[in-house]
């Protein structure tokens, strides 16, 4: 009777010893950081979609306190459920990639030169300015850490490609940070589509389809089909428009941002669901915490 009070007692002990050590590794740790998120991995197939999705316009907009093509920003909406995050990349005067969308930096950091004009290490001097001209502590990210930020989360970058951008630096840095998987480069027409293609052929694009004629271009552009996602532009095109785009397994991603979130804002967010029932899988918007709120409520 002893022994066996002696053997539950060390068998007890043992297993509190493991059970402990398991908790305490941090490989275990981050497996269930990974367990307790509810984002799921994303697919741009139309006949595998589950949910319909949001873009972050610059990366998040029109945050007091967070301001645009940061970092910061992105983690904050990401902890609130957005999953994808239109970015813009820019060069600096020593051809190095950074997340800016002006020209100038005057509007949205401390900075007040061309971005083109300063260097990497002068621009890290600078801090942020949120759209409310609060000025933050965060620092204007290069598109690298961008990238290096979002890897291993189920996230994807839209990146919109400023004009003084080599396409080639801009796609070696995807693949050398392996992030070909998590990107969709925007274009803006059939000829630039075609030439990202070329480019990257492995990685998906944002092409334009405001209308029949679009549509019927990019169809003969001889890009595949499942490397396309459809632009239809910030004006509302005929549901005929986005189910012919269905049709061909492509994602319809719309604009709200400006005039349309600025009505939502006014007028009620039920504008969104509207947009849902005429075919939009993906709203691109200034107000992404109020569109992820407003749609899949169905």
């Amino acid at each position: 009777m002893f022994l066996n009070k002696l053997k539950f007692k060390h068998f007890y002990t043992l297993s509190f010893i493991l059970l402990l050590f398991w908790n305490c590794n941090p490989n275990n740790e981050a497996k269930n950081i990974k367990q307790v998120s509810n984002q799921t991995e994303l697919n741009f197939r139309y006949n595998q979609k589950q949910k319909n999705l949001v873009s972050a316009h610059r990366g998040g907009s029109g945050i007091e306190n967070y301001p645009e093509n940061a970092i910061e920003t992105m983690q904050f909406l990401y902890e609130k459920g957005i999953q994808i995050f239109e970015i813009d990349v820019a060069k600096t005067k020593d051809n190095q990639l950074i997340l800016m969308h002006d020209n100038s930096l005057q509007r949205t950091s401390t900075g007040r030169q061309d971005v083109n004009q300063v260097t990497l290490a002068q621009i890290k001097e600078y801090f942020l300015v949120d759209d409310f001209k609060n000025k933050t502590t965060f620092k204007i990210p290069t598109f690298s850490e961008a990238l290096s930020w979002g890897k291993d989360k189920p996230i994807y970058f839209m990146v919109d490609i400023k004009k003084d951008v080599d396409y080639k630096m801009l796609i070696d840095e995807i693949r050398s940070n392996s992030m070909q998987n998590q990107v969709v480069l925007v274009s803006y027409s059939v000829g630039q589509a075609k030439k990202l293609n070329r480019l990257a052929p492995e990685m998906l694009l944002s092409v334009s389809m405001r209308n029949d004629r679009e549509f019927e271009e990019m169809m003969n552009s001889g890009i595949p089909t499942d490397k396309m996602i459809a632009f239809t532009g910030t004006r509302r095109s005929p549901k005929s428009l986005h189910d012919k785009i269905h049709e061909q397994n492509i994602m319809v991603i719309f604009g709200t941002l400006g005039n349309i979130d600025k009505s939502a804002e006014a007028r009620g967010n039920n504008i969104y669901q509207e947009l849902e029932s005429q075919g939009v899988d993906i709203f691109a918007t200034d107000r992404a915490i109020e569109v992820y709120q407003t749609i899949n409520k169905n």
